[in-house]
């Protein structure tokens, strides 16, 4: 619970970076999209669905990566209602933080699974996840903060936030330990929920929002991304 707490706190580590920064300029505000981007896809690629799939099958795990998308995309359609955030400059920024955000809270809870789980099988594996997850929410947590900070939000409001969203990686842990025996299919639908949602998060907003900021600075930060979770990956197992 400690490595899954300290993981979840690196999120408003993140923010706090962006944040003690007088200016975000369009450049970072690129590169932290398109690092977060990068992150959540290879997260997908290379851990949620590959599992979710063995634990589940097609079937099941489409459906609920679908079912997580749809929820995703009608979240996003009434936010955009109630911010007027089809316009440009701010609105559209604070749509995009706080749908960021929105997607990171909810694969929290697998990731906080994922540290309960390694844990269970060995408490050095528990160890090597939780670190996985602590330096990849790092960038989470500033692509959360930049777009807010240049929607102008406040800097407590945003710390607060992230506060918050970390709290989640603790929490999912806590439900792993306490209702992980409740079957393979359940895990699979936690996992394909988290994978449809941080899909469709990042082909409708993180980087095509990072792309329209600056292009080179985006397909940096995206490969950045990519590389740092093969690298994780990569990490030497019990």
């Amino acid at each position: 619970m400690l490595a899954s707490l300290l993981a979840g706190l690196s999120t408003p580590l993140g923010a706090w970076l962006i944040l003690s920064r007088r200016q975000v300029s369009p450049a970072m505000l690129a590169f932290t999209l398109a690092l977060a981007s990068g992150v959540m896809a290879t997260v997908v690629a290379t851990e949620l669905v590959p599992t979710g799939l063995r634990l589940a099958g097609w079937p099941l795990f489409v459906s609920a990566a679908a079912a997580g998308a749809v929820m995703l995309s009608l979240l996003r359609g009434a936010a955009a209602e109630w911010q007027g955030a089809h316009d440009a400059g701010p609105s559209r920024l604070r749509l995009v933080g706080w749908f960021i955000a929105t997607a990171i809270a909810l694969h929290d809870i697998p990731e906080g699974m994922a540290i309960g789980a390694g844990d269970a099988v060995g408490q050095r594996l528990g160890v090597v996840i939780a670190l996985a997850i602590a330096l990849h929410n790092i960038p989470e947590g500033m692509s959360i903060a930049a777009p807010l900070a240049m929607a102008r939000e406040s800097r407590r409001r945003i710390l607060a936030a992230t506060i918050a969203i970390g709290l989640v990686t603790p929490l999912g842990t806590l439900v792993s330990l306490a209702i992980g025996r409740l079957g393979a299919e359940w895990s699979a639908m936690v996992l394909a929920l988290a994978s449809g949602a941080m899909v469709y998060v990042v082909g409708r907003d993180t980087l095509p929002e990072s792309l329209k900021t600056g292009r080179a600075a985006a397909l940096l930060g995206l490969l950045a991304g990519a590389l740092l979770m093969m690298l994780l990956a990569a990490l030497p197992g019990p």
